[in-house]
């Protein structure tokens, strides 16, 4: 684990503007600089980085964070490499909290090491091999597709790895137990390679590299066809991604991503110029790697063989994506005729055919309903029925798109003859349902009949909140807290006297204000902590999606100190406006009201009317000049 005090001055050392500018060209726009977004395909800029708050947003596709959020989403790292990454730039040294985690990951990199040891081994094993090469020739292979993606030839030998590795062939790193998977061991303590006689395909990480290793056999009866590396300390074939490292720049150039189902269909669907095609390793497409794709790109295809199991493979992958796939991004499944894959498509079409094929292709609510209706008499209440039940809890875990959901609702209500509203209570889904602009006017409206001749004295013009900005008073706090982190500590004294005593309550706004106010005030020291470094110390709160979310909106305001210090009173006075109000319709309410209390509280008020119009004349000035 790192440091958040690492963290917090690794933040003040690297510029988020020197590592973005790096990648994606900046131009000034005001305080903010502007390009293309380098997560999905646009035109038109509407990716923004603001020096001042080290936080970068995208108005198209909505990807925002810091300099380490925008590390790890370029270049697929996790957390702990992203930061690693970013310390080397600026001579810093990761220090190790716990113990052996160093001894870890220098093991890690030994076995890397060995990995493309093996992998150069095998790639000159190619060359000299006829029968390989041949097979490559002959399924259309080039060689210049062969050095994109490394393919390499194990010699059908026994030891062969021996004489790349020497007397390090005998370590224990070398098996499956204990390190990288070349060597198998017999029961009698016998060695011999892992893979003999095959075509390999060197599988990557998102750094370059290599973990694993995928093996075709070259003889048609031979099983089984495909031999893949084991699970070890570096390859989780769950986690990663084929051909991910090699398709990253064209993913990002092109706004897309292909997903097929081996290794040969990304290599031909490369060879045919779809250098975005990547796969899954030897396993059912998960949400590890639908996140992980829709983290770099937010338009991502589906495209697996027509025949049924490939049909079945298309509707795991619909599986993984529901629960992951947000309301700004794409996912599509191509539907190939039955006799096709991507690869026997282009060799008798060619590759416009393939491209036809992206265009028609389904979108996730168009493959949904296609795939739950296929076999249904729909004309049926029992058919109907069976069409919800399996609907359920696919749609009860689809919580990241909940606009996409309720389009889904709709369409799932117009085959059972149900409104979206019963399709959702069927299912066990809470619909969010928005009040009009006239119940909520009507309802601020109390004994009109009885008042409607003497104006009411705390009528106030309605007060347009700036988009980006919450509408909710304690979230506002908790978005102002989040970006304006000097203002935050200002304010200690309202959130002690006044926003804890709500939180012990159960305010779950009030509680995450106090969260966010907690592991500032610990962070503090001589320097006030930057929004960027808050919500990294954040990071490990259940809360973080929502505390990044309203970071992101207020990015599109940009309020100054002086224009959030004016919000936070009036937003301080209009709480306690509401108290008071309480607390008189209470006296007000008893057998015998105490007039002095009453008294108390009229005059209390007024003193808070007062402090409003001040501070409302003061704003006003502000924008004056």
């Amino acid at each position: 684990m790192i440091p958040d005090n690492f963290i917090q001055e690794l933040l003040n050392r690297v510029d988020i503007v020197d590592v973005v500018s790096k990648v994606v060209p900046l131009k000034k726009t005001g305080k903010n600089l502007m390009g293309c977004c380098p997560f999905h395909h646009e035109k038109t800029p509407s990716f923004s980085v603001n020096p001042q708050k080290q936080f970068f947003k995208c108005f198209g596709c909505g990807a925002a964070g810091t300099v380490i959020r925008f590390v790890m989403n370029y270049d697929g790292l996790t957390f702990p490499e992203a930061v690693r990454k970013l310390a080397e730039s600026v001579g810093m040294e990761v220090p190790e909290e716990r113990p052996g985690e160093k001894a870890k990951r220098e093991r890690a990199k030994t076995l890397t090491d060995r990995m493309q040891m093996a992998a150069d081994f095998y790639t000159e094993a190619l060359r000299q091999n006829e029968r390989a090469i041949d097979y490559l020739k002959g399924r259309g292979i080039s060689g210049l597709t062969a050095a994109r993606y490394g393919l390499g030839y194990s010699p059908d030998a026994w030891q062969s790895l021996k004489d790349v590795f020497g007397d390090q062939y005998e370590d224990p790193e070398m098996t499956e137990e204990s390190g990288c998977g070349l060597v198998i061991v017999k029961e009698q303590g016998r060695r011999y390679d892992r893979f003999r006689g095959r075509l390999m395909f060197p599988i990557r990480n998102p750094r370059g590299q290599v973990i694993g290793f995928g093996a075709r056999t070259l003889n048609g009866d031979e099983h089984p066809k495909y031999l893949n590396s084991p699970e070890t300390a570096i390859y989780h074939k769950g986690l990663e991604i084929y051909g991910l490292y090699e398709a990253a720049d064209t993913i990002r150039k092109n706004g897309r991503a292909i997903v097929c189902e081996g290794y040969m269909d990304v290599i031909q669907l490369s060879q045919a110029g779809f250098t975005e095609a990547v796969a899954a390793l030897g396993t059912s497409i998960t949400s590890d790697h639908v996140r992980k794709l829709l983290k770099m790109v937010s338009k991502v295809y589906f495209s697996f063989d027509g025949d049924s199991a490939g049909q079945h493979a298309l509707r795991r992958a619909m599986e993984a994506a529901l629960p992951v796939v947000r309301d700004a991004q794409e996912v599509r499944f191509v539907v190939l005729p039955e006799e096709h894959d991507p690869d026997s498509l282009i060799k008798e079409k060619g590759a416009h055919a393939f491209e036809e094929q992206l265009d028609r292709s389904l979108t996730l609510s168009e493959f949904f309903v296609h795939t739950l209706t296929e076999g249904k008499n729909l004309g049926t209440a029992e058919g109907r029925t069976q069409l919800l039940a399996e609907a359920k809890p696919l749609l009860v875990g689809m919580r990241e798109a909940p606009l996409l959901r309720t389009q889904i609702l709709g369409v799932l209500g117009r085959w059972t003859q149900m409104t979206p509203d019963a399709v959702a209570r069927a299912l066990g889904i809470a619909q969010p349902t928005v009040a009009s602009q006239a119940t909520q006017e009507g309802s601020e409206r109390v004994n009109w009949k009885r008042d409607w001749t003497r104006p009411r004295r705390d009528a106030q013009p309605r007060r347009i909140v700036p988009a980006g900005v919450t509408a909710d008073k304690n979230e506002r706090i908790l978005q102002y807290f989040i970006t304006h982190p000097a203002i935050a500590l200002e304010y200690s004294a309202m959130v002690e006297e006044e926003i804890v005593e709500r939180a012990e309550r159960g305010d779950s706004i009030c509680e995450q204000i106090v969260e966010v106010w907690r592991v500032l005030t610990a962070m503090t020291t001589d320097r006030v902590p930057s929004p960027a470094a808050l919500l990294l110390a954040l990071r490990r709160s259940e809360h973080i999606a929502r505390y990044e979310e309203l970071a992101a909106r207020e990015f599109e305001v940009e309020a100054t100190d002086e224009v959030v210090r004016a919000e936070f009173e009036m937003i301080r006075a209009s709480l306690e406006l509401e108290t008071l109000k309480g607390e008189m319709q209470r006296v007000m309410a008893a057998p015998n009201p105490d007039l002095e209390i009453i008294g108390r509280l009229i005059r209390r008020e007024r003193v808070i009317r007062e402090h409003i119009e001040q501070t409302k004349r003061k704003q006003s000035m502000q924008q004056r000049f």
